[in-house]
């Protein structure tokens, strides 16, 4: 911040109402009339470049856990900006450019996304309009690159409503995805992994393996949770597998790193991890600050 105001930089704000009041109040002196930046460890005052800008963005406060309500004081320090949401026609026109999807596809998604939404809205059970499915999730089921409505509607299911934990709202998803596809979702094929090459030869590897930790048997559920892993790294996206103790999330990714002959590290994550743990830190070296990576 003290580099981008010193010479003339533009910073963005990102989800200005997640960040903690002692960095708002910072910014108090920066957004007044006098513009200064004041730095209380050296207790001196810079005075912004004449091309330094400040951007902030938000999302509305109460749809999104841990947003804060800015005060009002403190927002008449911007010029507020308020967007809708992306209109149907357009958000088709982005989808097929970007993802270069066919048109149909791209119409189908809108409309899948829009019946979703509607019933979350209007439902007691399923709480919040986007519950079910986001503009983010619409753009990663599009890059997914599906090439029949069979692909699209299988992908779908996959990326909304695996996620879910509730039988009736996987139900609602599979349902809404089958009415606007007029394809049936079969959930035996999806999960049927043992055909695929890779899973062939995971197996050879370990059938080799001395070391004897390994013992999988390939059941129902560990079948899917195989599938919907290869399906995440295949497309490189982050993944968060959710379950209780010995449900098989820490193997499969062993599994996955022994297929694809990855160094798999594992770090447990507590209540008093800290940044340092993951990026490193600075110690005292003799009067001497020195970067120590973990």
């Amino acid at each position: 911040m003290v580099e981008a105001v010193r010479k003339g930089y533009w910073i963005v704000l990102d989800e200005l109402n997640l960040a903690p009041s002692e960095v708002l109040e910072a910014l108090n002196r920066l957004l007044d009339d006098n513009r200064e930046l004041f730095i209380p460890e050296t207790q001196e005052v810079v005075k912004p470049h004449p091309n330094f800008v400040l951007f902030a963005t938000q999302n509305p406060p109460g749809l999104y856990g841990g947003r804060k309500v800015l005060s009002k004081a403190f927002r008449n320090r911007f010029l507020e900006l308020h967007f809708d949401d992306i209109p149907e026609n357009e958000l088709e026109i982005i989808l097929e450019k970007r993802c270069l999807l066919p048109k149909s596809f791209c119409q189908k998604l809108v409309m899948i996304m829009k019946d979703l939404q509607r019933h979350r809205q209007s439902t007691q059970v399923f709480a919040g309009k986007h519950g079910f499915i986001t503009l983010r999730d619409l753009f990663r089921w599009a890059e997914r690159h599906p090439g029949t409505y069979e692909e699209l509607a299988q992908t779908g299911y996959m990326l909304l409503a695996e996620r879910l934990r509730r039988t009736e709202e996987k139900a609602l998803v599979k349902q809404v995805i089958e009415k606007y596809l007029k394809v049936t979702v079969d959930l035996e094929k999806i999960y049927d992994c043992t055909k695929q090459s890779e899973f062939q030869e995971l197996n050879k590897l370990l059938a080799v393996d001395t070391t004897n930790h390994f013992k999988i048997v390939w059941t129902k559920s560990m079948k899917r949770l195989y599938t919907l892993v290869g399906e995440c790294l295949k497309y490189k996206e982050p993944i968060l597998l959710v379950g209780e103790t010995g449900t098989g999330k820490t193997t499969v990714c062993q599994l996955y790193s022994i297929l694809m002959k990855r160094k798999l590290h594992i770090l447990n994550c507590h209540q008093n991890t800290e940044t340092a743990d993951f990026l490193g830190g600075l110690r005292p070296v003799r009067g001497t600050f020195r970067f120590c990576p973990n």
